[in-house]
């Protein structure tokens, strides 16, 4: 539906474009994108009603306030709403994925993340090509039923190849043996698949829950002795001090697995600190010293409160999931993990839906990227599977294999076409095995980042400039729209 999904508003837009009341296309649209919002994440109320409820509200005000700034721009300057709407829509986009309250789980290019097949393409453009796709689509099937009259075979035709050539450069790309495959590497995961309401946070659980991963990891070592062994996000629970990890009775039976078992290495998700600081990190232990990588991309409201250096009064007041609740830092020295010439980049739950932070942290070492989370807040709803498939669409923007390594939810290895090799099902103990390939270069897009949306968003802020100044000598001239 989203090839077809803008033209009700568009034609909104030009039935209001003349209407006494110059907010009342801001209303209507308030209103399409609280639908929207709603349809798309309503399964977030599973783990907080309120933080859902504000979710829906901001973003769809933020929403509509872009789309009426947009129809705005296109009424001032008496042009088509096209050019407006791609710089301004593409820049915003981009922008919210900067700001403290990034969300952009709704990002138009993310509505293919169930379809690989289709974006192989997003190697270059990143989720924004597809963004830009969708708006081209919408409007060019727009023009055509607004101008029935004037109807032209040649419209269908540029229509067909607006849709077919990125399609078909998928197509030929998914027949395409991969390159730069330099070795493999074996791995295993663990799914412990406790539920974060009952189980994984309870602090008298701790123990037995940790003791459990050492006990299948020490077999999984004994049986197949991988080149790494995975553990989800949050796996240890009692902070590690990262000045002097041996402090941690945790983190010292994993050093003392390592040393059972020198060729493996193990990364795993740990709570950690500064001293000063708290952070959601990823762990490697390896032969060298320990890694440790902090979440950058924290979840506004929930893992930290929006603005903190000026709001930061408010951090007691973050909203609470399941009987958890953590207010970290999200500083970070850390780009990726290298370990025997192999580097490993992290991604750490909610980070997996920001493309351009997370392919840009990649050098051009043989490597690989891995994932760790916790999706079992969201329960057997639509939530576990959307985040799932993003990781998909990171694997194909970075052409690298992708381990994705999950509490609950889906635990996968996926290959750099965003093809599934092997995943769990849901809400299931177990264990995932298998070989990865080691992969070195970067894309066009892992190399410039999200060039499309960044250039948008500068030229967004300049038109918007120019539609205040010829509004304002419009208004002087007494001139009307």
């Amino acid at each position: 539906m989203i090839l077809f999904a803008w033209i009700p508003l568009l034609f909104l837009d030009e039935k209001l474009s003349k209407h006494h009341n110059p907010y009342l296309l801001y209303n209507f649209t308030f209103l399409s994108f609280a639908v929207w919002n709603v349809m798309a994440y309503w399964w977030v109320a599973q783990a907080h009603v309120i933080g859902v409820i504000l979710i829906i509200i901001l973003n769809s005000m933020l929403l509509a306030l872009i789309f009426w700034l947009i129809s705005k721009a296109k009424q001032t300057l008496r042009i088509s709403i096209l050019f407006p709407f791609l710089i301004i829509w593409l820049g915003f986009e981009y922008f919210h994925t900067q700001w403290d309250l990034a969300w952009p789980w709704l990002n138009l290019g993310n509505a293919f993340a169930s379809a690989p097949t289709w974006v192989q393409w997003y190697e270059y453009t990143g989720t924004r090509g597809g963004s830009l796709w969708v708006i081209l689509i919408n409007y060019s099937i727009f023009e055509m039923i607004r101008r029935e009259k004037d109807f032209k075979y040649s419209q269908i035709f540029l229509l067909l190849v607006l849709f077919g050539i990125p399609l078909l450069y998928s197509y030929l790309n998914n027949n395409r043996k991969s390159e730069n495959i330099s070795e493999e590497r074996s791995y295993a995961l663990i799914q412990p698949n406790l539920d974060p309401y009952t189980e994984k946070f309870a602090p008298e659980n701790e123990r037995k829950h940790f003791n459990e991963f050492i006990r299948l990891a020490d077999s999984i070592c004994k049986e197949d002795a991988p080149n790494y062994l995975f553990g989800p996000e949050t796996l240890i629970l009692q902070s590690i001090d990262e000045n002097n990890p041996y402090t941690s009775e945790y983190y010292q039976q994993l050093s003392d697995l390592k040393e059972k078992y020198p060729k493996t290495n193990f990364l795993i998700g740990v709570h950690s600190n500064n001293h000063q600081e708290s952070f959601n990190s990823a762990l490697l232990v390896s032969n060298s010293t320990p890694q440790f990588y902090h979440k950058t991309k924290l979840v506004p409201m929930f893992e930290r409160i929006p603005f903190d250096k000026y709001l930061g009064f408010l951090n007691q007041y973050s909203l609470e999931i399941g009987g958890y609740n953590g207010t970290y830092s999200s500083k970070n020295e850390t780009d990726y993990f290298l370990t025997d010439s192999t580097v490993i980049v992290p991604i750490v739950c909610f980070e997996s839906i920001f493309g351009d932070y997370c392919t840009q942290r990649i050098p051009e070492n043989v490597g690989f990227l891995c994932m760790i989370t916790n999706d079992g807040w969201w329960k057997n709803t639509p939530g576990y599977k959307h985040h799932f498939n993003f990781s998909r669409l990171r694997a194909i923007e970075a052409r690298r294999d992708y381990i994705r390594v999950a509490n609950n939810g889906i635990s996968a290895h996926i290959n750099p076409k965003g093809m599934i090799i092997a995943k769990t099902s849901w809400w299931n103990k177990t264990i995932l095995r298998g070989n990865l390939n080691l992969i070195a270069g970067k894309t066009f897009y892992s190399e410039h980042g999200d060039f499309i949306g960044r250039t948008c968003l500068f030229f967004a802020i300049l038109l918007l400039i120019f539609v205040k100044i010829r509004a304002y000598t419009h208004q002087l001239s007494g001139r009307k729209f």
